[in-house]
C-alpha cells in the first residue's frame, strides 16, 4: 500500500461522515408503474416500492431531468452514509413540503463511488445560477443552484449524478436498501433463481437451492425505523 492509500484509508475511518456507497432512492409515482418483460406487461401500483420493483425486474434506472437545468437526464445519487439516512429523509420530506425538492422514500439501491466513477458518475458542483454558463457545456448537468445568502442551500443532499437515459445496473456490485427486514426476504428470495442440488442415478435434481439475484439490506437493522423519518 503506497502512502497515499494509506492516507485514504486514514481518513476514512476517522471521517465518519464520508462512506463509499452512494444511494439512489425513489418517490411515489404520480401513475401505476407499468413493466415490461419478455412474457408481456405488468401493472404495479402507485408506489416507491414499485418504482424499486420496476428497476430490480428492468436491471436498470432510468434517467430523468426532474429538478435538473438544462433538461439533462440524469441518475441522481447521495453519499450520505447509510447512518445519516433517516436525517436524509427528514430533510426531504421538508424540501418537498415547501415544493423545492422531491420527497424520496426508503426504497433504493446502492453503488461504490469507484463504480459509478469508472461509468462516469461525478459530484455536482454547488455554484450560484449565474455561473451555470461559466461551466463547459459537457458537465453542466452536474450544475445544482447554491445560493447560501438567499437560503438557497442544497448541500446536504451531497448528491452525485451520472448523465445517462439508463444506468445498467451490475447485480453483483448492487446493494437493494429497504425499510425492513421483511422486505429485504422478499427481495432475496422473490428474484432468486431455482437450480438443481445435485442429480440422482436417474438424471433427475435431487432437490433444488435459491441462487439469489440481488442483495439486499435493510435499513431497520442500522436501528432507522420508518417512524424516526
Amino acid at each position: 500500500m503506497n502512502h497515499r492509500d494509506e492516507l485514504t484509508k486514514r481518513i476514512s475511518l476517522v471521517r465518519r461522515d464520508l462512506g463509499n456507497l452512494l444511494f439512489h432512492f425513489t418517490r411515489k409515482p404520480e401513475h401505476d408503474i407499468e413493466v415490461i418483460h419478455g412474457t408481456g406487461k405488468t401493472i404495479m401500483g402507485g408506489h416507491a416500492s414499485s418504482v424499486l420493483h420496476k428497476i430490480l425486474m428492468e436491471g436498470k434506472i432510468l434517467g430523468s431531468s426532474y429538478w435538473i437545468r438544462g433538461g439533462y437526464k440524469c441518475v441522481c445519487f447521495t453519499e450520505s452514509p447509510i447512518t445519516e439516512l433517516a436525517a436524509i429523509f427528514s430533510l426531504a420530506k421538508i424540501a418537498a413540503d415547501k415544493n423545492e425538492r422531491p420527497r424520496y422514500e426508503p426504497f433504493g439501491i446502492a453503488v461504490t463511488k469507484e463504480w459509478l466513477f469508472s461509468k462516469g458518475g461525478r459530484p455536482v458542483i454547488y455554484q450560484p445560477e449565474s455561473e451555470f454558463k461559466l461551466l463547459h457545456e459537457k458537465i453542466r448537468y452536474r450544475h445544482v443552484r447554491y445560493e447560501i445568502d438567499r437560503g438557497i442551500d442544497h448541500t446536504w443532499e451531497r448528491e452525485w449524478r451520472i448523465q445517462t437515459d439508463e444506468l445498467v445496473l451490475d447485480p453483483k456490485k448492487t446493494l437493494v436498501i429497504v425499510p425492513t427486514a421483511d422486505d429485504a426476504y422478499d427481495i432475496t428470495y422473490g428474484y432468486s433463481e431455482p437450480e438443481p442440488d445435485g442429480y440422482g442415478s436417474d438424471g433427475i435434481p435431487m432437490g433444488v437451492y435459491h441462487n439469489p439475484k440481488w442483495m439486499a439490506v435493510s435499513l431497520d437493522l442500522f436501528g432507522l425505523h420508518e417512524t424516526e423519518y
